[in-house]
């Protein structure tokens, strides 16, 4: 279960530094989606390029996604879902004001080459 909560904590570092290498190494090479608060992608490419540069870097300046209370329920030797608490500490691009949202996260994660990957995340608020 240590391996899911540093994969985890691993997605919300990638999600501060934007880097495309550090963020795409965290999925599965099966049909991924990631649903935001407002939308729908599906595939890597497009969680990356359309969810993180073209809504989160297009938005903030900065951006800390903080994990609280991860619960793991393991399904099967490889298949587990993840439930926690987030908020984030950002600071708007256009006003340049600090800002911020909470709720649940839920990601549902694959072993795949032995290795922790994520195959679906889902915000709420």
């Amino acid at each position: 279960m240590e391996k899911i909560k540093q994969l985890v904590y691993n997605y919300a570092h990638a999600v501060h530094s934007q880097n495309e290498k550090e963020f795409k190494v965290l999925w599965s090479s099966k049909e991924n989606m990631l649903i935001s608060i407002t939308d729908q992608f599906t595939g890597t490419d497009a969680i990356y390029q359309d969810f993180l540069i073209g809504g989160i870097q297009k938005c903030y300046e900065s951006i800390d996604l903080v994990v609280e209370n991860i619960d793991i329920r393991m399904i099967d030797d490889n298949k587990a879902i993840v439930v926690f608490k987030y908020h984030t500490e950002c600071i708007c691009r256009e006003t340049h004001e600090p800002y911020g949202i909470q709720g649940l996260e839920t990601q549902i994660v694959i072993k795949e080459n032995n290795q922790w990957k994520l195959m679906h995340i889902h915000y709420s608020k």
